[in-house]
């Protein structure tokens, strides 16, 4: 156990295992060590993922910045093979249970690889993501109250403000509380009603801050089965939050969290990027180092060069639905014939282990020329570069808000979680994306308010995808082009001096690190 008082202040970060989670986090991580050098921060992780979060550190520091680069600690909890993702979370909250009481007792961390940390200070306060409910109550038997725990949401504001928050924004309510009444009343088993509270179908009207109105079953587009009852009580039972957002994209939101979780304290920041834009086709120290973390980095650069010096400026249509996601359904390869058809050029991000490639469409691709397919990229290189025109995305926060920084404009097609509304969202409201609505099945084939009723037929998806395409290389796409340009220079300064993001981030590690 530590015998003298430390000068420095601890932060731990705990993100669910996986790229789409840690990424976001770690530039957290990076933007408090830019800030504050009394501030030691620790951030747990995989075996998996080590080299690609080294290669991200590395990114938002330059050479002579070792020493404030040095506070930030990657805590490896285990390597965990062969597990789905709810399993590698059992898994990995508890390796953690192991360690915290080690890390509160200010004793050196053995973790599960054999690897020995040195002893901290315990947490000043902790950031957890809400998919690791596990781990909130282990820090509450271990430390009570003593180490503030805040939630670090990464989803669309008004996504969480749906699922998680109280009514009077249009959310769900206390979704586990309810169930259990319901169950007592009707004898139906928790489970089934949970899921039925997540998933309605009812055809409700919900109007959240900012956005248009959505029927109750427009927030399940692929008809995927959304749940996680202990969100609920994670948001309940935590300290305050932090959670990724801007005021420049979307007000309305920021206002509404910060009225949900008062008198606890919410902060919104973002975006969370390295400040480091390429220029004219240059890559930028950071993105160059991102490039090495891609298996095939080098084949894309050369191929985002070769499409750029024969087909010019915004010609090349990128496509990524995540590292989690793929469209259910023979569609996608459907929209991906029509745009080989179309002769644009694109680059497909496909590393699906639940779907494969057909082997006629893998064959045409290869064939094509004007095609790259990857299971790994270096997403913030090819926004950043001048060819990329749109993106084609599941819209998860992270690419929502990587493409909304570097001015490319989106195709939108949501699967679930957060993804319909930040749909409807850039579609609706701040006409920086086409949203596809013949995509859908199941109850997202049911009307939407907004006066669309798709019908899933290949035949509708091949017709809406080419009028989507024709759009979005002529007039009404380039007013999209130039409606997210003015949005970038407002998210741009955000990390200024006086700059939204940045104070936030101070108001936050005031109140906690001081």
């Amino acid at each position: 156990m530590a015998t003298t008082k430390s000068p420095f202040k601890h932060v731990l970060l705990i993100a669910s295992p996986g790229w789409g989670h840690f990424r976001p986090l770690i530039s957290i991580a990076c933007k408090i060590a830019h800030e504050r050098s009394d501030i030691i921060v620790t951030f747990t992780m995989t075996d998996d993922f080590e080299h690609k979060l080294k290669v991200e550190i590395d990114r938002y520091f330059k050479d002579d910045e070792e020493p404030r680069k040095s506070h930030i600690r990657l805590l490896q909890l285990g390597k965990f093979e062969g597990l789905n993702l709810f399993q590698l979370i059992q898994e990995y909250s508890k390796e953690f249970a192991k360690v915290y009481p080690a890390i509160y007792a200010e004793d050196s961390v053995h973790c599960a690889t054999g690897r020995v940390y040195p002893p901290t200070p315990k947490p000043n306060v902790i950031l957890l993501d809400p998919f690791l409910y596990d781990m909130l109550q282990t820090v509450r038997k271990v430390s009570g109250r003593v180490v503030p725990v805040l939630t670090w949401n990464l989803t669309a504001l008004n996504s969480s403000l749906h699922f998680f928050g109280p009514e009077s924004f249009g959310g769900l309510g206390n979704v586990s509380s309810k169930a259990e009444i319901l169950a007592k009343e009707t004898g139906k088993p928790v489970d089934d009603i949970i899921r039925e509270l997540f998933n309605p179908e009812v055809g409700e009207l919900i109007k959240l801050p900012g956005m248009p109105p959505m029927y109750d079953y427009e927030f399940n587009p692929q008809h995927e089965d959304v749940r996680n009852e202990n969100f609920s009580r994670f948001f309940e039972e935590s300290d305050g939050i932090v959670a990724l957002g801007n005021a420049s994209f979307d007000p309305e939101a920021c206002a509404a969290y910060k009225t949900w979780f008062a008198p606890r304290p919410a902060y919104i920041i973002g975006p969370l990027l390295p400040e480091e834009p390429s220029i004219d086709g240059q890559l930028s120290e950071s993105q160059t180092k991102e490039l090495t973390a891609s298996p095939n980095g080098i084949e894309i650069r050369i191929f985002l060069d070769t499409v750029w010096k024969t087909y010019g400026d915004r010609s090349l249509l990128y496509i990524s639905f995540g590292s989690h996601f793929w469209p259910h359904g023979e569609g996608v390869w459907k929209v991906i014939e029509v745009i080989l058809e179309m002769k644009i050029p694109l680059i497909l991000s496909f590393n699906s282990k639940d779907f494969e490639m057909p082997f006629q469409m893998q064959k045409r691709l290869d064939s094509s020329n004007i095609a790259l397919v990857s299971t790994w990229v270096p997403q913030h290189v090819i926004l950043g570069h001048p060819v990329t025109g749109w993106f084609m995305t599941h819209c998860g926060n992270n690419s929502v808000t990587e493409s909304v920084s570097h001015g490319v404009p989106m195709i939108a097609w949501p699967l679930s979680a957060d993804q319909p509304v930040n749909a409807a969202y850039m579609s609706s409201v701040l006409n920086i994306a086409y949203e596809l609505f013949e995509t859908r099945i199941g109850s997202g084939l049911r009307p939407l308010y907004r006066g669309i009723k798709p019908q899933g037929a290949l035949e509708a998806i091949e017709t809406e995808i080419r009028t989507v395409l024709q759009k979005a290389w002529g007039c009404d796409g380039a007013r999209k082009r130039e409606n997210i340009l003015k949005l970038k220079e407002k998210l741009n300064i955000a990390w200024n001096e006086d700059g939204e993001a940045r104070i936030e981030l101070r108001e936050f590690l005031k109140r906690f690190c001081s």
